[in-house]
């Protein structure tokens, strides 16, 4: 018997250990938690037995059972304090003609103080944990007998006696729901007199345990990083597919975990998004990507206002855990724009009705050759009928957005600064299948930055003869699919005069700050193809 219990001890023992190498501490158990376990404890290595003799004596022998209290909380991560305080007995009893003639009462009470640290195998789900324990106690040891002598009883107190001790245990705890955990835990004790008594040092305890406070997280909020903050209604397209956070996600546990992030914008989402299950492996750190589905009603905001951000982040393992962040976005104005060029293409309106309807004015025969850039010239005499006229930027702070017309509100206006005015005839000459580029020019010798805009004649190097006898008012560039083409450039804020006023302006300003004074080159000018 003694040779089995060491063996089933060790093989605890190892169990625990090898869940430790397979993984870290997953941590079911929340922060604190009382329970109660029955036990069984073979102090003197004597069966549990009923005897009866000839002459009708009976001798009924009931060996190591028991129990205890016991107390934990958790000292840091997956370390737990434990106390307990139980007891076990031995108890013999000889009757004849079936009155008690003598009993015997042997009993050792721990109080025992200890260290806990909890293992997460992911072999198993996370309702299951394996441990190992450890620590030191006093032991009482009794003795007692009573015994009938001539039909009165006495006890006979033989021995009581106080021992130090250790222990080394390890068991594992099944965890019924959040708060209810059974318990299968074996000891193996160490007492100061029966050191070497290998007869009484195990301990079996089956029980189960009440918890409370917080359960200890097996993942990790460690950052959020916020993209975007800042939203602008006219770039809603690109906010749907470009993230707008990116949270940092920690596996506290040694096996993999599984993290979806749901994301919702109140009243400017059109549907929660989820990020899907992203895996994580035991251990490490990782950045998941947060998008948000707007909706159009963000293209009706008329004055800057603020709107909560809602992430929900589900993680799961054997086990499953939520939490809720919020934050705030600033909902800009329908037409605020930062002053990024790259982001102007999205106030383009090509589709409109109203800009269709005004292009569809425009008749030029199919078989010109330079039919692309006689509609550019038709369409920008268009406007000039329609009397669309330059007005300048205000003085804008620096802290202050920048204002963008729609080009349908630019002709119901009549009139648009240079950014209104571009967008304008960039919507156009697009909504005629017409290619356009903005010119950005930053000069680091004017105050204020200025744009204009560039539209592809279609025509090839060899044809500008077409449409001018001076190679300089024109640009070949060259497109994706490596064919080069004729670019006209269009100084857009001389609306109110000719289309050939306006083309020999854009042309000089090019010729000037791109390739004279190398704009291009130093990069303080860019062209933006839209």
């Amino acid at each position: 018997m003694n040779d089995l219990n060491d063996k089933l001890f060790w093989v605890m023992i190892m169990i625990a250990i090898w869940g430790s190498q397979q993984s870290l501490a997953a941590g079911i158990t929340r922060s604190s938690g009382v329970g109660f376990r029955m036990s069984y404890w073979n102090q003197f290595d004597q069966p549990t037995q009923v005897q009866t003799s000839i002459t009708g004596e009976q001798t009924v022998r009931v060996n190591g059972l028991g129990g205890d209290l016991f107390f934990f909380t958790r000292l840091y991560d997956s370390w737990f304090f434990e106390l307990s305080i139980g007891g076990v007995s031995n108890v013999e009893v000889l009757t004849q003609n079936y009155v008690s003639e003598k009993a015997r009462i042997d009993a050792v009470i721990p109080l025992l103080l200890g260290v806990r640290y909890d293992f997460m195998s992911s072999l198993w789900s996370a309702s299951v944990n394996p441990y190992v324990s450890a620590g030191t106690g006093a032991y009482m040891w009794t003795s007692n007998q009573i015994q009938n002598s001539s039909g009165v009883q006495e006890t006979v107190n033989i021995e009581s006696e106080f021992k130090t001790g250790l222990f080394l245990g390890a068991g594992i705890n099944l965890a019924l729901n959040s708060r209810i955990v059974l318990n299968f835990d074996v000891k193996r004790h160490y007492s100061e007199t029966r050191f070497n008594d290998n007869s009484n040092g195990f301990a079996f305890t089956i029980g189960a345990c009440f918890m409370w406070g917080k359960q200890r997280e097996f993942f990790q909020i460690k950052d959020i990083k916020w993209i975007v903050q800042d939203i602008y209604p006219a770039y809603y397209q690109f906010y749907n597919t470009y993230p707008i956070a990116l949270v940092t996600i920690e596996n506290r546990v040694g096996q993999d975990i599984e993290v979806n992030i749901t994301c919702d914008v109140s009243q400017f989402s059109e549907r929660p998004r989820e990020t899907g299950f992203v895996r994580i492996p035991g251990g490490q750190t990782q950045d998941i990507p947060v998008t948000v589905y707007w909706n159009r009603d963000l293209q009706n905001v008329q004055d800057r206002e603020t709107a909560i951000v809602d992430l929900q982040i589900h993680a799961r393992t054997g086990q499953e855990m939520r939490r809720h962040m919020s934050s705030e976005l600033v909902i800009h104005s329908r037409n605020a724009w930062n002053g990024d060029t790259d982001k102007l293409g999205f106030f383009l309106t090509p589709e409109d009705q109203t800009i269709r309807q005004l292009s569809r004015q425009v008749n030029v025969e199919d078989s010109t050759a330079a039919v692309r850039f006689e509609r550019a010239k038709a369409l920008f005499e268009l406007l000039q009928a329609q009397q669309i006229q330059y007005h300048p930027d205000p003085n804008i702070p620096f802290y202050q957005d920048d204002r963008v017309q729609y080009a349908a509100e630019t002709l119901s206006l009549g009139q648009g600064d240079c950014d209104d005015l571009t967008v304008l005839y960039a919507s156009l000459l697009e909504s005629v299948g017409i290619h356009t580029a903005f010119v950005d020019v930053q000069d680091p010798q004017k105050e204020l930055a200025h744009l204009y805009l560039l539209f592809d004649t279609g025509l090839a190097p060899e044809q500008g003869a077409l449409i001018s006898s001076n190679e300089k008012r024109y640009i070949v560039r060259q497109n994706d699919h490596g064919r080069s083409t004729l670019w006209i450039p269009v100084e857009t804020t001389l609306i109110g005069q000719s289309f050939e006023s306006a083309w020999t302006q854009g042309a000089m300003q090019y010729l000037q700050e791109a390739v004279l004074r190398q704009g291009l080159a130093e990069r303080w000018v860019r062209i933006i193809e839209n």
